[in-house]
């Protein structure tokens, strides 16, 4: 059996949670063992595993969390070593970025043999302040060397990756993530569960509420299309911001996120994204997988999941964001079209059988099982 011990900074609803769950339930535990070491919840970002019973034994370590600091930096790095060594494991597989670099230190010193890294988003642009951006990059080329492969999510992420020299073209692949079907609850049932009103056009936002997901730039829209109402879906750092925001606009309401996407897209029309980068966003692939259509700005790897005109509108700029939007409000025969496209092409590419084989293939690989 081979025993993999994940890392990561912290189990927020988000897309690296999503994804860690959907290894852990779905690789065979005859043959894979997994471990979850995570950092402490952040008290408005939700915590995934807390409505789910999953099949791992999950460890929290109080230093891995988000912000940064020496004393807490080097405290995190010696308990996790220490743990390591316990559990002494064939694979360690980090997520996110401050659990990438802590977690893949800790693995050499603790002598893991094998070290994989995912790169859930795109670490060069808009996740973080500048300097700290440089700093990661820097670490990360270095870390390159002590890693033994490392999965990329989304095409157009890893040819920035390349380019800056973070990982390698022989040690590295794309990984989408395994969508599930997704089977809408009928549109007016879902509006009363999430409080929504239950008549016309609902335009939504499903996503964490942080600075590079631009709830702001949603709010805008609303404020631009009166006539239809906007459901801002999802919790995180700037939810008293937007709220206070949002207030302001009678055709907006906010939602805590629900696990249950059955109602979450049965209420909605049209999906929106409006982030200033993404590395390959689930959200989008949800809505397709409900059948729902999409209208988004082309960040990162956004084209890789919606090509424009066939499966989605994709936007260039913040102006085009309003005409697109109506465009697919006032046309109910294209958003149909759109959104039975969508839900074919994201079950030819983003299959969760896909996505279980390549990781079980890559455990057994570096284990040489």
């Amino acid at each position: 059996m081979i025993h993999i011990v994940h890392v990561l900074t912290r189990t927020n609803v988000g897309g690296p949670s999503v994804m860690l769950v959907d290894l852990v339930e779905g690789l065979d535990r005859q043959q894979f063992r997994q471990t979850i070491i995570r950092g402490p919840g952040v008290a408005n970002e939700g915590d995934y595993l807390a409505q789910r019973s999953v099949s791992a034994d999950v460890i929290t370590l109080g230093g891995l969390r988000r912000s940064l600091g020496v004393v807490r930096e080097v405290q995190s790095l010696w308990t996790l070593t220490r743990t390591l060594r316990r559990l002494a494991p064939d694979v360690v597989h980090t997520h996110m970025a401050k659990a990438g670099v802590v977690g893949r230190v800790a693995a050499v010193l603790a002598r893991v043999p094998n070290r994989i890294h995912t790169f859930h988003g795109h670490l060069l642009h808009g996740y973080f302040p500048a300097p700290i951006a440089k700093f990661f990059v820097v670490v990360e080329r270095i870390l390159r060397r002590f890693t033994t492969f490392a999965l990329v999510v989304g095409e157009s992420t890893r040819r920035d990756l390349l380019a800056a020299r973070i990982v390698t073209q022989a040690r590295s692949s794309v990984v989408y993530p395994g969508v599930r079907d997704i089977t809408p609850t009928p549109q007016p049932q879902s509006r009363v569960q999430l409080g929504l009103p239950t008549e016309g056009q609902m335009v939504g936002f499903v996503g964490r509420l942080t600075d590079i997901k631009r709830p702001d730039r949603f709010l805008e829209l609303a404020r631009a299309i009166p006539d239809a109402h906007f459901a801002l879906i999802g919790n995180g750092p700037l939810r008293t911001q937007i709220h206070a925001q949002a207030a302001t606009l009678p055709n907006v309401t906010l939602v805590d996120f629900t696990s249950d996407l059955g109602v979450v897209f049965g209420a909605l029309d049209l999906v929106v994204l409006t982030s200033d980068n993404e590395g390959v966003p689930l959200s989008l692939m949800e809505a397709a997988s409900a059948r729902v259509p999409v209208v988004a700005l082309n960040v990162g790897g956004v084209s890789e999941i919606i090509e424009h005109e066939v499966t989605g509108l994709l936007v260039e700029r913040d102006v085009d964001l309003v005409g697109s939007v109506r465009r697919l409000l006032n046309d109910s025969p294209l958003r149909t079209r759109m959104a039975t496209q969508a839900y074919a092409h994201i079950e030819r590419r983003c299959s969760m059988a896909a996505y279980l084989h390549q990781h079980a293939q890559l455990y057994r690989e570096c284990s040489n099982e």
